[in-house]
């Protein structure tokens, strides 16, 4: 069945994604004081499930939409059950209640403006994308919130939890977890990808944009207490094309 083909393809996925974060997490745990095996098993556990969720076929009223919303309320759905069902973890945890620090919003800015960069400079190479009025609504709203609180806010907290932030930088300490997310952020971004035959294909170039977004919006987490601005940011880069291919169209009216 179609649908079995594509939940095994995605849980290969999932699973490939592990293997690849594998000698991270090895040398991790090899170098933290902290060590929170249980935990470890669990977001272990939580990236194969956030790969099928992601892959589940689509239900009445989301399948004749082109963009994901189902994938996007489930990737944004499991992380605040997570939080209400386990003890010791919350949505402040995650980013989403807590504070934000002021304080570093300067180097945050500085920081997207880098990473806002790269959209950029496919836009001057000749990347264009157009969007119906669905498209704007989708890409102003659900990738960021829905990618961000899974990488950024779920899983780089939580491996934060199992290894600790052995680092420190420009007033904020970081540790395995900012690598390990990237690289899992990464692996679900084009990285990473599975056929139907379930043969597993490693794209380096589709890897790289996502692995350096995925760098800086992990630093700015650390760095801000909050995963607000990396959706803001999430959302700003996926709209960075689309607006200059409006502002484009209009220019030549």
């Amino acid at each position: 069945m179609h649908w079995s083909t594509d939940l095994t393809a995605a849980g290969i996925q999932g699973g490939l994604a592990l293997v690849l974060a594998a000698p991270f997490v090895l040398v991790a745990t090899l170098h933290s004081r902290t060590r929170r095996w249980m935990l470890l098993v669990t977001v272990g556990f939580l990236v194969v499930l956030s790969f099928v969720l992601t892959n589940l076929p689509r239900v009445d009223g989301f399948a004749k939409h082109h963009w994901s919303w189902q994938e996007s309320m489930l990737s944004i759905l499991w992380p605040i059950v997570f939080a209400a069902f386990t003890p010791g973890i919350s949505l402040a945890t995650f980013g989403v209640t807590s504070q934000l620090r002021l304080d570093s919003l300067r180097s945050a800015l500085i920081a997207f403006a880098f990473v806002l960069s790269i959209p950029v400079i496919f836009f001057v190479l000749g990347s264009r994308k157009t969007l119906d009025a669905e498209g704007w609504i989708f890409l102003s709203l659900m990738p960021g919130l829905a990618e961000e609180l899974v990488f950024r806010g779920a899983f780089q907290s939580l491996l934060n939890q199992v290894f600790g932030r052995p680092w420190s930088f420009a007033n904020a300490e970081f540790g395995w977890s900012l690598l390990i997310t990237t690289l899992l952020f990464a692996a679900a971004n084009g990285l990473l990808s599975v056929d139907s035959q379930f043969h597993p294909h490693v794209s380096l170039a589709r890897g790289i944009a996502p692995g350096i977004s995925g760098l800086f919006a992990g630093w700015v987490r650390e760095r801000t207490d909050s995963v607000w601005p990396t959706v803001i940011g999430h959302n700003l880069f996926n709209l960075i094309i689309p607006i200059g291919s409006l502002l484009v169209r209009a220019l030549r009216i």
